[in-house]
């Protein structure tokens, strides 16, 4: 697997595959790889002729500096977990290569994804996301490019980036990948002790919860169970809210078939946890 530091050696690398017109995937991450990543990487595999994953923390997406300062940093063994499902590249730039002094920020209108949900919660979250994969985006020019459906909210912003800036980049938004206790595999995860795992499990279960609800009571009297359960664990939560999968719009009632979506946003041990269902 080549491993890439600069924009000019991921240049001059990659303008010897375009000349061969290979197919490129490319997945995104902020190193700390668990198993929800390297799916990513396993599906970018069988559908391109090459794969690039990226390793780049971003500070710019980090509305709290001690969730930056704590980020768990494993590049030795994100490396080999890259090399053991056929990773071909891998670019992990500083930040004076993603962002020089002389770089000049994009603007995008996020609409009502930066007003709802983790927008006003995480202010500057989402412009951090925007800017570092525009940068990412236009220095691969990836045929395709992979995300995760946990960080489902980011899954729209990145659409609306791609749909302002990138129209040639296919988009691919995979499943969450869970632990067979049902917690959605996260970095922040490795924060949490054993105890916390365990707490922390019990998110998705309220939340397959509500979406079994969803058939017999209104969406608000299920919700309104569904921080009665968290409330009986004593997790912290910050929001537990519903709305339509595909414009994350707040409703009172429920919308039709496979356009509900779940949030939920808690505190355990305090480490910030995010999840979501769609049904």
């Amino acid at each position: 697997m080549q491993i890439l530091n600069t924009q000019i050696e991921l240049e001059e690398f990659l303008s010897k595959i375009r000349k061969k017109g290979i197919k490129l995937g490319f997945v995104p991450t902020m190193g700390a790889l668990h198993a929800g990543h390297i799916e990513l990487v396993k599906r970018s595999v069988e559908e391109n002729d090459f794969t690039i994953a990226s390793i780049f923390v971003n500070e710019l997406q980090f509305n709290n500096p001690s969730d930056f300062k704590n980020y768990p940093i494993s590049k030795e063994r994100d490396i080999e977990m890259l090399e053991s499902v056929s990773c071909d590249a891998v670019f992990m730039p500083t930040n004076e290569v993603m962002f020089p002094h002389d770089y000049k920020k994009i603007t995008l209108d996020l609409g009502i994804l930066d007003n709802v949900f983790e927008g006003p919660l995480r202010p500057g979250h989402f412009d951090g996301v925007v800017q570092v994969v525009y940068r990412l985006f236009d220095y691969v020019k990836p045929n395709t490019a992979y995300f995760g459906l946990k960080d489902f909210q980011q899954c729209l912003v990145i659409k609306a980036l791609k749909n302002a800036y990138f129209s040639s980049v296919h988009l691919v938004f995979c499943p969450t990948v869970r632990m067979e206790s049902g917690l959605a595999m996260s970095s922040r995860n490795e924060r949490l002790s054993m105890t916390g795992k365990v707490e922390a499990s019990f998110l998705y279960k309220v939340l397959a919860t509500i979406r079994d609800l969803s058939v017999h009571i209104e969406a608000l009297d299920a919700l309104k169970y569904g921080r009665h359960l968290l409330q009986q664990k004593n997790i912290e939560v910050e929001y537990l809210e519903f709305a339509n999968a595909d414009t994350l719009m707040p409703g009172k009632t429920w919308f039709k078939k496979n356009k509900n979506i779940v949030l939920i946003a808690v505190y355990i041990e305090g480490v910030r946890l995010i999840d979501n269902i769609v049904f």
